[in-house]
């Protein structure tokens, strides 16, 4: 049987190789186990295994998503981006395995500073926004095998999403809602609008294609909640979230955090401009103005 959170029980096999040990968390399209591959010799290695709800392996469309989010992992080789080792389909179940990150993710992170009363401080959200930033660079600047250019496209960028391991390293994970432009078919289903209402940007609400842009939003809306302690937009209903999102209503930062230096105030806001116009030309540049931050901490 599978086992409730948390519980533990005689490991399952799959693939052969692969042995579900204990659920480390559920979403709305899979469950994901700490696992362990087993080899040849005494060989073990522990990995994260997202076993997609047997419910949607009954749907096409989602079986498709599913496989997508494996191709695309398994073309982002970066240190900030959780890696995807292989891909399983068993007795009709499917099954991605992953990269295991021994730690919390950002979401948790923030958690508990509220909840402590503790705001975090801005040197280590700048810290942990560049490793965030570094992996969605990974995304937009991915290249196919003759050269050309081929950006992937988030769309799930969140505190949740951002992995902070015991080693102090950042990485951005969660491809099931990526968007790439040389994946085979269209995996959206007419007029539904992807991703955490509170972390999508003004012109996907209104109906736009998603772009870096929207990334690159996304990725302000975190760092703005990792300053501040709450998120950017909230509401009662999805409703006020949309409205305040549709409209760009960003509360100024420099207010609530009037300890964090000017240049990074400015860059957060850059990101959260309302227009794809208005924000950094591209993530890359967004780093760059986020590492000279960094260096504020030592009067540089």
């Amino acid at each position: 049987r599978m086992f409730a959170h948390g519980e533990q029980g005689p490991a399952r096999r799959i693939g052969g190789r692969y042995e579900l040990v204990e659920e480390a968390g559920r979403g709305g399209m899979s469950t994901v186990w700490r696992g362990t591959v087993v080899g040849d010799a005494g060989f073990a290695r522990t990995v994260a295994i997202k076993h997609m709800h047997a419910h949607l392996a009954e749907k096409r469309l989602y079986v498709d998503m599913f496989i997508e989010e494996a191709r695309v992992g398994s073309e982002l080789q970066d240190p900030n981006v959780a890696q995807a080792y292989d891909f399983v389909e068993s007795d009709g179940q499917y099954y991605l395995i992953l990269e295991w990150v021994e730690g919390i993710d950002l979401g948790t992170f923030l958690r508990y500073h509220a909840a402590q009363g503790l705001l975090t401080d801005w040197e280590v959200v700048t810290a942990i926004g560049i490793g965030m930033l570094r992996g969605l660079l990974a995304a937009h600047e991915r290249q196919l095998a003759d050269g050309r250019m081929a950006p992937i496209v988030h769309r799930d960028v969140s505190p949740h999403n951002v992995l902070l391991s015991e080693r102090g390293q950042v990485k951005l994970t969660d491809f099931g809602l990526a968007l790439a432009h040389d994946r085979r078919s269209e995996l959206t289903e007419p007029g539904v609008v992807k991703g955490k209402m509170s972390y999508l940007c003004p012109e996907v609400v209104v109906g736009e294609r998603p772009t870096v842009f929207a990334d690159q939003f996304a990725a302000g809306s975190v760092l703005w909640e990792a300053l501040v302690g709450r998120r950017l937009f909230e509401g009662a209903s999805d409703f006020d979230v949309y409205k305040q999102v549709r409209n760009a209503q960003v509360q100024p930062l420099a207010p609530l955090r009037p300890d964090v230096p000017r240049q990074l105030v400015s860059a957060v806001h850059r990101a959260l401009g309302s227009l794809p116009s208005q924000r950094f030309r591209s993530v890359r540049e967004m780093i760059g103005e986020r590492e000279i931050c960094v260096s504020l901490k030592d009067g540089a």
